[in-house]
């Protein structure tokens, strides 16, 4: 079995049609057939279903199909190792990040990596952790900085940081007033509230309430603590996010910022595709991060 059998099975697994396996491929149809054939009785096995229109995988091909896109993933990181150790750590790195305090997670450390590896440069993305889980597991992030909850059949990851949640108020709202730093979720509830439009974020914080014998109201959902904080200053409710969004809220906003009581906290994750290995570049951005937090 050589990597390239294995790459004429993923592509056909991938089409679930010979005919267009070949033609990806650049190949005639019988040789590539041949391969496939060759490839069977080498690991004794029928991989293929071969239909009129369509190919299936049997229970055999679906696990080649796993372990053959790790074989070529770890067929690529080594050259890209042996040219990393020739020419040094190069290239670009896809880092996507939550908003709160997702940036300034990401600039800290990209700062200081660029220093060990100035030649890298470096593809930012925005998103809540749904959009992030979903690039990551296309291809199109390699790494994320998530929050918790974490899907962790999914993801994999190294816990980075943890804050408190806060609520955002109105300068004008009774809640806002005062010296004390805090507000209990049994003053927030009643409230017309914004929350992340993250689903698995709903159903937490709903959870919260259930002590205080009120459903909360959430009014707004949206991704951004940017976009909340500014629909709070126009009075259309309380935000409920990370405490520090008040890093991004600016001097002149009609809001407060207030932990909430009692106190809960979120974390904020380096993660990754649980089921891809990680490139050489990735793969020392996540030692150099972990070595941050030892």
């Amino acid at each position: 079995m050589d990597l390239r059998q294995i790459r004429y099975f993923l592509t056909v697994a991938e089409e679930r049609n010979i005919t267009r396996a070949a033609e990806r491929l650049h190949l005639s149809q019988p040789p590539l057939s041949r391969a496939l054939m060759e490839l069977e009785e080498e690991l004794g096995c029928t991989l293929l279903i071969r239909g009129k229109r369509h190919v299936t995988l049997t229970p055999e091909g679906l696990a080649l199909k796993r372990r053959g896109e790790q074989i070529l993933a770890l067929a690529d990181i080594t050259k890209t190792e042996i040219s990393d150790v020739k020419k040094g750590i190069s290239g670009t790195l896809y880092l996507g990040h939550v908003d709160s305090n997702g940036p300034s997670l990401a600039a800290e450390w990209i700062s200081s990596f660029k220093e060990e590896y100035p030649n890298v440069t470096y593809n930012l993305w925005c998103g809540t952790v749904d959009d992030l889980t979903y690039r990551m597991k296309s291809g199109l992030l390699e790494l994320a900085i998530t929050m918790t909850p974490l899907n962790t059949e999914q993801l994999d990851g190294i816990t980075v940081y943890r804050e408190p949640w806060a609520a955002i108020i109105p300068a004008a709202h009774p809640l806002a007033g005062g010296r004390k730093q805090t507000v209990s979720l049994k003053e927030l509830a009643g409230n017309d509230l914004i929350i992340s439009s993250r689903h698995s974020r709903e159903e937490e914080i709903r959870s919260w309430f259930e002590n205080t014998g009120k459903e909360p109201r959430f009014i707004v959902k949206t991704a951004h603590s940017s976009n909340a904080s500014k629909l709070v200053d126009k009075n259309i409710g309380i935000a409920i996010f990370p405490a520090s969004v008040a890093k991004n809220i600016s001097a002149d906003s009609n809001v407060v910022v207030k932990t909430i009581t009692p106190e809960v906290n979120v974390d904020y994750v380096l993660s990754w595709d649980k089921e891809k290995t990680p490139s050489a570049l990735a793969l020392k951005f996540i030692d150099h991060v972990r070595n941050m937090y030892s």
